[in-house]
């Protein structure tokens, strides 16, 4: 993961005007509450501001290496007390090594750098752990992210090789009947088998041609279930009706590719293809407001 304040042209805008109010704040405090000249007090609040700007710059990449997921809190702590000493003391020595070697020491700033020396760690230290503590946080607010984006993506995956099983274990039975079908069909009626392998065929071509992830028209799927339909009413003759109850409105609406022709192999199995008289198949389909509402029942005489 990239510096999240330095990764583009917003975020460098953003982590220099984070700083520029930090460093208001401080000279601000300087001046009216200390009663440091307004001078000393802003360049005082630029030297220090702009030691610990660059310091999280780096410092990044050391939380980087002890995230709190992947590493242990003791590991984390010992780490980060050393890193902290030696970061304070660092820029302490620094801010006054910077400050002496100016026109500022010449200026009664070295009587003002002493008053206010020991509340320096102090500082240092606090601002350490709040700029460690706001990286802990991008870095859990990054990773929470990813894991939302990564179980999203897996329940997709999950539906697209459901719904992918259901046709693979649905289509094979179709079209070995299919071809059983046509296989009688060549021999006592020979238009039939022809006029049927043309409406296979289009089938078929509907269902290569599209990809696991498609959408299509419910008209299309609609077209290509009446397809199906016809199919299988050579199959089972007379024994075979349905009928489709659909309002215009919904023709329009995506829905996943071949997502409907399983309701109707489904409905045809425990029906038409369980008993030797009329079974009629109703489907209708209407626009609800949580979405398509689709229902396929079938007709069985009663059981005497």
């Amino acid at each position: 993961m990239n510096h999240p304040f330095l990764k583009n042209n917003l975020s460098r805008i953003l982590f220099m005007v984070v700083w520029i109010v930090i460093g208001a704040i401080h000279a601000t405090t300087y001046y009216f509450i200390y009663n440091v000249p307004i001078n000393l007090a802003l360049i005082d609040s630029v030297v220090w501001n702009g030691l610990f700007a660059l310091l999280s710059v780096g410092l990044w990449f050391w939380v980087k290496m002890f995230d709190i997921e992947t590493s242990r809190p003791f590991s984390i702590f010992i780490n980060h007390i050393g890193t902290s000493v030696f970061s304070v003391l660092g820029i302490v020595f620094l801010h006054k090594l910077i400050i002496q070697n100016s026109w500022l020491s010449t200026n009664g700033y070295n009587q003002i750098f002493e008053q206010f020396e020991p509340s320096r760690y102090i500082a240092g230290f606090f601002y350490y752990i709040l700029i460690v503590l706001v990286f802990y946080l991008i870095i859990y607010v990054g990773n929470f992210r990813e894991k939302v984006s990564r179980e999203a993506e897996l329940k997709a995956l999950v539906k697209d090789a459901e719904l992918n099983w259901l046709k693979l274990q649905i289509n094979p039975h179709f079209l070995f009947n299919s071809l059983n079908s046509i296989s009688s069909l060549t021999i006592s009626a020979p238009e039939k088998a022809q006029d049927m392998i043309n409406r296979l065929s289009e089938l078929l071509r509907y269902s290569l041609k599209q990809s696991p992830n498609s959408m299509v028209s419910l008209n299309d799927e609609i077209e290509n279930c009446k397809k199906y339909l016809e199919i299988e009413q050579v199959r089972f003759g007379s024994r075979l009706k349905y009928s489709l109850n659909f309002t215009v409105d919904v023709l329009s609406c995506m829905v996943p590719s071949m997502v409907l022709q399983p309701l109707f192999e489904n409905a045809i199995k425990h029906s038409v293809a369980q008993t030797e008289t009329t079974s009629v198949i109703e489907v209708g389909i209407e626009q609800t407001n949580l979405g398509i509402s689709v229902s396929v029942s079938n007709t069985l005489p009663p059981t005497p």
